[in-house]
C-alpha cells in the first residue's frame, strides 16, 4: 500500500509555526500571524510554541504558551499604594506635632528648670517639687504620647497596606506594633510615677520639701524599671519604623525617604527628616497618579 498524501487544504488547517488551528480559507494563522505556508510571523507579540514539524507533522493538542518571567513580581494595586502614601502623609504630620511637644520638654522655661530640687538640711535630704511645672510636664508628656501612638498607627497602616504586595514591609509592620505596645507600657509606668509625685506634693504641700513619709521610693523605682523596659521595646520598634521608611525610599525610588529615616534618629534634626518624608510622599503620590501603573518600583 502506498503512502497517502494529504491534500494541501488539510495540511493548512494547522499552523506549521505554532501548531494552532487555522480556519479554512485563511492566509495567516490567527494565533501567531504566520503565513499558512510556514513563513516567519510578522514582528509583534508571538506565541513561543514548537512548530508542527517537531510533532512529526501531525495535528496535535493545543501547544502550551511560554510566558516571560519578566514582571512576575508585579507590584500591588494602585489603590494599595494610594492608601499607604496617604497614611504616611498623616503619620508624618502627627510626628511633626509630636516633635514640637518634645521640644517643650527638652527646653523648658527658666521657671520650670528648677521644678525638682534636692535640698539638704540638718534633718537630712528631701525632695522638693514645683506642682505647676509638674502639671506642665505631665500635660506635654500626655499630648506627646497620644501623638506618638497615632503616628505609629498610621505608619503601621501604611506598611500593612503594602505588605501583601511587597514582603519587605511585613517586618516593619510587626515591629511598629511592638512599639505601640511598648509606648502603652511606658505611658502607664510614667503615669504611675506622676501620680505618686502629685500625691507626694499634696502630702507635703506645694513648694515644700517632700520627705520619705510622703512617698514610697520602692514604688517609684519599680515604675521607673517598668518605664525602662517599655523604652527598650519602643526603641526596637522605632528601629523597625525607620527600616520601613527607608524601604519606602527603595520602593518609590526616592532617596528623600532614606535621608529622612536617617535624620529621624537625631533630636531636633528629626524635624528636617519629617519634612523630607512629607515632600517625598507628595512626590510619590504625584508620580503614582500621573504615570503608568505598575511603575518601576525598586
Amino acid at each position: 500500500m502506498g503512502t497517502e498524501v494529504l491534500p494541501a487544504s488539510v495540511n493548512a488547517r494547522f499552523c506549521s509555526y505554532c501548531g494552532n488551528p487555522v480556519p479554512a480559507g485563511s492566509s495567516f494563522c490567527p494565533a501567531c500571524g504566520a503565513a499558512v505556508g510556514g513563513t516567519t510571523p510578522p514582528a509583534g507579540p508571538q506565541v513561543n510554541s514548537p512548530p508542527l514539524a517537531a510533532w512529526g507533522g501531525l495535528p496535535s493538542a493545543t501547544f502550551p504558551q511560554a510566558y516571560s518571567a519578566t514582571g512576575a513580581a508585579t507590584p500591588g494595586s494602585r489603590d494599595a499604594d494610594r492608601r499607604a502614601l496617604s497614611a504616611v502623609n498623616v503619620a508624618a504630620i502627627l510626628a511633626l506635632l509630636g516633635a514640637v511637644a518634645e521640644l517643650v520638654n527638652l527646653f523648658p522655661s527658666s521657671s520650670a528648670s528648677s521644678f525638682v530640687t534636692v535640698p539638704s538640711n540638718s534633718s537630712g535630704t528631701s525632695l522638693q517639687v514645683s506642682a505647676s511645672t509638674l502639671e506642665l510636664i505631665a500635660a506635654t508628656a500626655f499630648v506627646g504620647a497620644v501623638l506618638a501612638v497615632l503616628e505609629l498607627i498610621f505608619f503601621r497602616r501604611a506598611f500593612r497596606a503594602l505588605a501583601p504586595q511587597d514582603s519587605r514591609f511585613s517586618t516593619p509592620a510587626s515591629l511598629v506594633l511592638l512599639a505601640l505596645v511598648a509606648i502603652m507600657i511606658a505611658f502607664l509606668a510614667g503615669a504611675g510615677v506622676f501620680i505618686i509625685l502629685f500625691q507626694a506634693v499634696a502630702c507635703a504641700g506645694s513648694g515644700n520639701p517632700i520627705t520619705s513619709t510622703c512617698f514610697s521610693a520602692g514604688a517609684i523605682l519599680g515604675l521607673l524599671g517598668l518605664l525602662a523596659v517599655g523604652a527598650i521595646l519602643a526603641l526596637v520598634g522605632y528601629i523597625g519604623l525607620l527600616i520601613g521608611i527607608w524601604r519606602l525610599g527603595a520602593r518609590y525610588n526616592d532617596d528623600s525617604f532614606k535621608a529622612g529615616a536617617i535624620l529621624l534618629i537625631f533630636p531636633v534634626l528629626n524635624l528636617v527628616g519629617l519634612i523630607l518624608v512629607l515632600l517625598a510622599t507628595k512626590k510619590a503620590r504625584a508620580n503614582l497618579e500621573s504615570g503608568p501603573y505598575p511603575t518601576a518600583f525598586g
